[in-house]
């Protein structure tokens, strides 16, 4: 992709295998720190929608009486039929329980670790609350339900804002794309109609401005449509 957009942009704004060189360079730069975030955030989403089916499975062995660990331990049993031991949740549950089992750590340790090393907010709200009630002896069943609950509808408020903002993005990669496809038409058409851009210190100039300018309206339609919950 990388090699893709740097010759694409070096051929058009310059006309130039150098500049597609140094296109390249900086695309890579920018598509892999894009691609590295978008990869955290996909597996988080993952590991959301999985880690809400153990909550409902937790909800079940705490209803008849077993602990913490145990439910956990239970929950891995339970889900090997639904996921399988690549999956996030899976490799989170063998761990856990083989440190409350070989290491005697307490489950609240390794639900801390969990939640620390997920990165996501709601697992970290709900070891908060499943300590708070571990202390103050409330309601556990009753606390693990509303979390389920409250995640539940985090997840589906953000695919219903996902499927609204669909369209926003689609719309914004056409006119992100408007201009590279108009220097195109302009290249094979009309080829020296451009020759200005390429023959001169101020051409290669204003076509810098004109990148910087594409390059700063694509980060703030970016920054539009992201919308954190």
């Amino acid at each position: 992709m990388s090699m893709g957009m740097g010759i694409s942009i070096g051929w058009l704004f310059y006309d130039s295998q150098v500049a597609s060189l140094g296109c390249i360079m900086v695309a890579f730069s920018m598509v892999k720190k894009r691609y590295c975030l978008w990869k955290v955030e996909q597996r988080k989403k993952q590991l959301l929608l999985q880690f809400r089916d153990l909550l409902y499975s937790i909800s079940s062995s705490v209803a008849v009486g077993r602990s913490m660990g145990q439910a956990l331990e239970e929950a891995m049993e339970f889900w090997q039929g639904t996921y399988t031991s690549k999956d996030y949740i899976m490799k989170e549950l063998a761990a856990m329980v083989a440190q409350m089992k070989e290491s005697n750590t307490s489950e609240v340790t390794v639900l801390g670790d969990f939640a620390k090393r997920s990165g996501l907010k709601d697992i970290g709200d709900f070891v908060q609350v499943y300590m708070c009630c571990r202390t103050s002896g409330a309601n556990m069943l009753k606390a693990i339900d509303h979390a389920t609950e409250m995640i539940g509808d985090k997840i589906s408020l953000e695919q219903e804002l996902h499927t609204w903002m669909a369209q926003k993005r689609f719309e914004s990669r056409i006119i992100l794309l408007a201009p590279f496809l108009l220097m195109l038409l302009l290249k094979v058409l009309s080829t020296g109609y451009l020759e200005p851009l390429t023959a001169s210190t101020q051409g290669y100039m204003v076509s810098s401005m004109a990148l910087c300018m594409i390059g700063a309206a694509c980060i703030l339609m970016e920054r539009m449509n992201q919308i954190e919950l």
